[in-house]
C-alpha cells in the first residue's frame, strides 16, 4: 500500500512534485506489487478550482492501474479551505461515479459524495477493508463507519481520516489536551449540526470496540509531522496508529509519501518513506520501522 500525505503545497506551488508521486505509483505497481493507494487528506490548499485541477491531473494518472481512496481535510472544504462549511470541490473533480467501477469500490455515505467511503481490496495476504473518513467525522458517519466495519468482521481493517494522531504519539483530544494545535473543534465545521469527532473521540466511538481495525492512518498536525502510537484493546487486539505529514519540510515535503509492505508469510508490517521526486528514503526510526500485526490477518484467507 501507498500512502500520500498532505499534498496542498504540491497542488498549489509544485504540481509536477503531486505528479512524480503517482506516476511512480503507476511505473512501480508490478515491482513494488502496490495493490491500493490513500490519500490522508489535504489534497488542495485552498479549496479552488485551480488546485483542485493539479490535484485531478496528478491523482487522476492512477485510474485504471491502482484502486485508490481519498479523504477531505480542512483545507478541501469550506471557502478558501478554511473549514467553516462541509462544502468542496473534491466531488466536481473525483465523482462517485469515478469510484464505482473500481473492483474494491464498497460505497459511501452520502449518495454522491465521496467524503465518506469503503472499499475492500485484494492483497497476497488476502482481503482488506479500507473506511475512509471526513475531517472531523460527524456523528452519523462514525455511525456508518461502525457498521460498514461490523459487517466486514472478517476482514482486517484501515482507517484513513485527515486528523487523528498528535505529532507527541497521542491521540488529538480537546477535552484533555488543551496544549495541543489544529484539532477539528477549533475549525467552524465543529459548529455544524453532526459536529466533529477528534481522534480520542474517534477512539471510544469508533476504533476501540473493533478488533479488526488493525492501522489508523492519518495527517494534519505540524511540528515533525510524525507519530505513532499501538493501543491495545478491551479484547487484546492492538491497532497501529500513524501520522505522517511532510509539508513543513522544503518545497511542500519534497514528495515524500509511505510505503507499507505486508509479507503474506510473516505478521511484520514494514513501513518506509521514501520520495520520488528525490529518489530519496529517509531513515530514520520516525521514517523507516516495522509493526507487527495479528497472525490472523497475514494469513492468505
Amino acid at each position: 500500500m501507498v500512502v500520500l500525505p498532505d499534498t496542498q503545497l504540491y497542488a498549489q506551488d509544485y504540481p509536477e512534485i503531486f505528479d512524480a508521486q503517482t506516476q511512480w505509483i503507476v511505473e512501480h505497481k508490478r515491482s513494488q506489487n502496490i495493490a491500493f493507494a490513500l490519500h490522508e487528506g489535504d489534497i488542495t490548499n485552498l479549496n479552488t478550482p485551480t488546485q483542485w485541477e493539479n490535484a485531478s491531473r496528478s491523482l487522476h494518472m492512477l485510474d485504471g492501474h491502482v484502486p485508490y481512496a481519498i479523504v477531505p481535510g480542512n483545507h478541501d472544504i469550506g471557502p478558501n479551505g478554511r473549514a467553516g462549511t462541509r462544502d468542496t470541490l473534491l466531488n466536481e473533480f473525483f465523482p462517485v461515479s469515478g469510484f464505482e467501477s473500481l473492483p474494491s469500490f464498497g460505497g459511501v455515505f452520502e449518495e454522491d459524495r465521496i467524503d465518506n467511503s469503503f472499499h475492500v481490496f485484494e492483497t497476497g495476504a488476502g482481503l482488506w477493508l479500507v473506511i475512509a473518513l471526513e475531517f472531523g467525522p460527524r456523528e452519523e458517519v462514525v455511525r456508518w463507519a461502525s457498521r460498514i466495519v461490523d459487517e466486514h468482521a472478517d476482514l482486517p481493517t484501515i482507517v484513513v481520516t485527515h486528523a487523528y494522531l498528535y505529532s507527541d504519539n497521542t491521540r488529538q483530544s480537546y477535552d484533555d489536551r488543551p496544549d495541543q494545535h489544529w484539532n477539528p473543534h477549533e475549525y467552524g465545521v465543529a459548529e455544524l449540526p453532526g459536529g466533529v469527532h477528534d481522534g480520542e473521540e474517534l477512539w471510544n466511538g469508533l476504533i476501540r470496540d473493533h478488533g479488526n481495525i488493525v492501522f489508523v492512518l492519518s495527517g494534519h498536525v505540524l511540528n515533525d509531522g510524525l507519530g505513532r502510537l499501538s493501543s491495545r484493546r478491551d479484547d487484546g487486539s492492538v491497532v497501529h496508529e500513524i501520522l505522517a505529514n511532510y509539508q513543513m519540510n522544503e518545497e511542500g515535503g519534497a514528495g515524500y509519501l509511505r510505503i507499507m509492505g505486508l509479507d503474506p508469510a510473516s505478521t511484520t508490517v514494514t513501513v518506509r518513506s521514501y520520495s520520488p521526486y528525490l529518489d530519496m528514503y529517509k531513515t530514520d526510526d520516525q521514517n523507516e520501522f516495522t509493526v507487527e500485526i495479528d497472525s490472523r490477518w497475514a494469513r492468505p484467507h
